[in-house]
């Protein structure tokens, strides 16, 4: 009777676990995939700001990469590509369950009364608050590299463990080895999101070194067709006729380089379409009641105007809707609640502005602000942000 009791007790805590959103996506490049808690395969594709319970599994396939945060404390885990690992979490330990692949760990110390473990088949390295990544191989090799603080790597097969600081990293393996050695820089994985603007900058200065090539040949052919004009001139005895021949080949010059020439570009982004829709499926927790989430965001732009939607639906796990947000003839203000964003012009006009949910925003070139977004526990807590700026000539500012 009393283990039926605590295996209840335990099945009802689990499930409560279950319910609780304890982390959410904030970004994602490529295929990654979620295997919900009961589900048989990785069948749900993930979208920035979708939430993570425990249980939860993803998978991050190749040439892609996915950043998580954690709701309570901000932690944030890089997950490069080819990487598969389960979330756990309890009252006193949080655990991320790696079965291959490599991870970048940023577990902040403050404000938190749970232990950080990375668990391996081999390895379980312990962290209160550090920077470090986590780099799984399938053949049962553990690779755990330090950046800043300090932690413990256990090897499971053998008992044996040893601290890695700073500068340092721990070798674990599926024959009971661990060991500590120093870390070179260049070992420590790249952040998936800087390896994505190199690229960038790397294209960039491809583009520039083709522009010269085609400005090169530009003015190769001017000079070519110059001396060509000069021959025309010392050919032709009669002055007026080569006056007249000389006056046609400039013509044919100049028309020639106007169609190599290109215009120079200017820096304005395609105006954007008159209309556009975005569809939301995930679950909320409202009034301590979770509920499957459907939303359908519609974007409507006139002019330089435009204005972004939110119509979203709430289904309990019984079918039932939630109409409350939708009882407009009793309470006129959920109308607002619809609105999900106003914005005016773009940000290389003169003025521009963004009144409600912001994305993406960096500030100081990362120092002030990197990628942030007023979203990432959208709807539960809701938050509306400002950003404006303006455009006079070579001075620019900006204000969030």
């Amino acid at each position: 009777m009393l283990k039926g009791i605590l295996l209840l007790s335990s099945f009802s805590f689990i499930s409560l676990l279950n319910a609780e959103v304890i982390a959410r996506i904030v970004k994602t490049e490529g295929r990654v995939y979620f295997k919900r808690l009961g589900m048989n395969s990785f069948s749900e594709q993930v979208k920035p700001g979708a939430g993570i319970k425990n249980g939860d599994q993803i998978k991050v396939d190749e040439n892609s990469f996915a950043a998580v945060i954690y709701l309570d404390d901000r932690s944030v885990l890089k997950v490069r590509d080819n990487t598969r690992f389960t979330f756990m979490d309890t009252r006193n330990t949080r655990t991320i369950d790696i079965t291959h692949g490599t991870v970048l760990n940023k577990i902040k110390k403050e404000g938190r009364n749970k232990d950080y473990r990375v668990q391996t088949p081999v390895s379980v390295a312990s962290v209160k608050g550090t920077e470090f990544a986590a780099i799984i191989r399938q053949d049962g090799v553990d690779q755990f590299i330090c950046k800043e603080g300090l932690f413990e790597v256990l090897n499971m097969i053998s008992g044996q463990t040893v601290m890695v600081r700073a500068g340092e990293k721990a070798v674990s393996n599926a024959t009971g080895n661990v060991m500590q050695a120093p870390a070179s820089p260049n070992e420590y994985p790249i952040d998936p999101e800087l390896e994505e603007e190199l690229i960038e900058q790397e294209l960039e200065k491809v583009e520039i070194e083709e522009n010269q090539g085609t400005s090169d040949k530009i003015n190769d052919n001017k000079i070519e067709k110059k001396e060509e004009v000069e021959k025309v001139k010392e050919v032709d005895t009669d002055l007026n006729d080569s006056e007249d021949e000389v006056q046609e080949v400039e013509e044919i010059q100049e028309k020639s380089t106007e169609e190599q020439v290109p215009e120079p570009s200017e820096s304005e982004k395609p105006p954007k379409k008159p209309f556009a829709l975005g569809l939301g499926i995930g679950s909320a927790t409202i009034d301590e009641v979770l509920y499957n989430q459907l939303s359908l965001r519609p974007e409507i732009n006139i002019g330089k105007f435009g204005i972004g939607l939110d119509l979203v639906l709430y289904i309990d796990n019984e079918g039932n809707v939630r109409y409350d947000e939708w009882d407009i003839e009793n309470d006129p203000t959920l109308l607002l609640d619809k609105i999900l964003f106003v914005r005016y012009g773009n940000k290389n006009e003169l003025l521009w502005g963004k009144y409600g949910s912001i994305e993406s925003l960096t500030l100081g070139y990362g120092g002030l602000m990197d990628n942030y977004s007023n979203m990432m526990e959208y709807p539960t807590v809701r938050r509306v942000g400002i950003n404006t700026g303006f455009n006079i000539g070579p001075i620019s500012g900006e204000l969030f």
